[in-house]
């Protein structure tokens, strides 16, 4: 399975779908939102998030390495008319050449977990924020005993050493320890890193309902 095959209905989900509006709830809560903002969306899928943003923010380039979620998240654009300042491109930003342009600021929801190379991103982010912006990253607490991909633990094995294909899902990380990314975003650059609880997202585990807790955290560049 694969984030390209599961892009045509991601969007079928309705705790995605509201999960996506919690989280802007959130970011709105949380960042410095005036409405002129220039934003990088950092694996946004269908782009949900960013399209509950579009209100609070100017213009928005949704990325993502599925060429599938592209697609979904293109069509998304025409259909919403937000073709004059949103767009969706194909980028990851460990292997791919970095956009040209600069940014005010940058989201990321529930994508670092499958970087392999968090610590790149991180400094790929961090270079192309204008002085003053800021990187939001909603994303899982640490989970020892990865429960929450139980279904991934297996092609994590299988890619141990390396990355999959564009699209392809499978783990890398079972969440973050809070204060080990707070580092993280500190080696990169960033001067001023908040972190607080971010919700939860809920998932059946061996046929049970579970709740697995997620963080933001807003890292600033000076």
């Amino acid at each position: 399975m694969n984030f390209d095959e599961r892009a045509a209905t991601w969007d079928d989900d309705p705790a995605k779908i509201e999960r996506a509006q919690r989280v802007a709830a959130l970011l709105r809560e949380h960042l410095p939102l005036t409405g002129s903002e220039r934003i990088l969306d950092i694996g946004g899928g269908t782009g949900q998030l960013s399209f509950n943003l579009a209100g609070d923010v100017a213009d928005v380039t949704i990325s993502d390495a599925s060429a599938g979620m592209i697609e979904v998240a293109t069509r998304g654009i025409e259909t919403l008319g937000l073709g004059d300042r949103y767009r969706a491109v194909q980028l990851d930003l460990t292997t791919d050449e970095p956009p040209a342009d600069t940014f005010d600021g940058a989201w990321s929801h529930l994508a670092l977990h499958h970087v392999p190379d968090v610590d790149l991103l991180l400094s790929k982010v961090y270079a192309l924020l204008r002085p003053g912006g800021w990187f939001a990253v909603v994303d899982l607490d640490h989970d020892a005993h990865g429960a929450f991909h139980q279904h991934l633990h297996s092609q994590q094995e299988k890619h141990e050493h390396g990355r999959g294909e564009h699209g392809d899902e499978f783990l890398v990380h079972d969440g973050f320890d809070r204060e080990g990314f707070a580092e993280r975003l500190r080696g990169a650059g960033f001067t001023r890193v908040d972190i607080t609880d971010g919700g939860v997202v809920t998932r059946e585990v061996e046929d049970q309902q579970a709740d697995f807790p997620m963080f933001l955290a807003v890292a600033y560049r000076e």
